[in-house]
């Protein structure tokens, strides 16, 4: 079993080889274009709205069973890695010459709530000490920083998988009970996917894992062009003219309103 799982909203999903659409968010909808949902086995479906497509990667670990020699990768239904499925498993499993293929370093936001930043580092310092310390200098204090592989786009083998979940899943479930509920919009309410983003490097860089950065493809062309674009011109994203174009021409979240 070897798969590239496409998490949606009950949205077309961009097509690639071997790609299973899992739907996340289930147990709070009933809007759905495929059959795979994660309302089903164990799940946290449910908690859709704090963790964001992480439902869907919580149900692929606890419920598919990967096995450490088994290709499994995970993207959304507008954007996936921009590598193709034979690529990624003669790299990955055949030649062995990566653990795992992501997307490339970006500079992230700063984090606007600070009980949310104050409680993740609170539990990588008491619980997962050298995790602590590469986020530590990974992240500024208020989260943000030019080390992210984000998006929560990658793909490895089980053996990698496996591991990754078991940590990423036990400190946002921590984190779930230091925070606990939240209102605002469903956009501002996700703060175990906005975490989460941040902890995938952490992750990598902890446990000395060899990867391959690729960029990101877009199911929309005009996304695609628009940031080969602003990477040959170097546009500043600070600057007027790159927001101007990222609100013209960038990937809409499907959380906002």
């Amino acid at each position: 079993m070897n798969n590239i799982y496409i998490s949606t909203f009950g949205k077309k999903t961009i097509k690639v080889k071997n790609e299973i659409p899992i739907e996340v968010g289930s147990a709070n909808r009933n809007n759905f274009l495929y059959s795979v949902r994660d309302n089903t086995g164990i799940n946290i479906s449910k908690e859709n709205k704090y963790y964001g497509e992480l439902t869907g990667l919580y149900w692929i670990w606890k419920n598919q069973l990967i096995q450490n020699d088994e290709l499994i990768g995970f993207g959304h239904y507008n954007k996936v890695l921009n590598v193709s499925f034979k690529k990624a498993y003669k790299l990955l499993v055949n030649e062995k010459k990566y653990d795992f293929l992501v997307a490339e370093r970006t500079y992230i936001t700063p984090h606007p709530q600070k009980d949310e930043l104050n409680a993740i580092a609170s539990i990588l310092k008491r619980y997962y000490r050298e995790y602590y310390e590469t986020w530590t200098k990974l992240y500024n204090v208020d989260g943000s920083g030019k080390q992210c592989n984000n998006a929560q786009l990658f793909i490895t083998t089980g053996k990698y998988f496996n591991k990754y979940c078991s940590f990423l899943f036990d400190v946002l479930e921590r984190m779930r009970d230091i925070i606990g509920d939240k209102k605002g919009s469903p956009y501002d309410v996700r703060y175990c996917a906005f975490m989460g983003e941040r902890l995938l490097t952490v992750f990598i860089v902890t446990n000395k894992l060899s990867y391959k950065e690729y960029s990101i493809k877009y199911a929309s062309k005009l996304v695609n062009i628009g940031r080969k674009v602003t990477k040959i011109l170097n546009i500043n994203k600070k600057s007027r003219l790159y927001r101007t174009l990222q609100l013209k021409f960038g990937a809409k979240s499907s959380y906002k309103k």
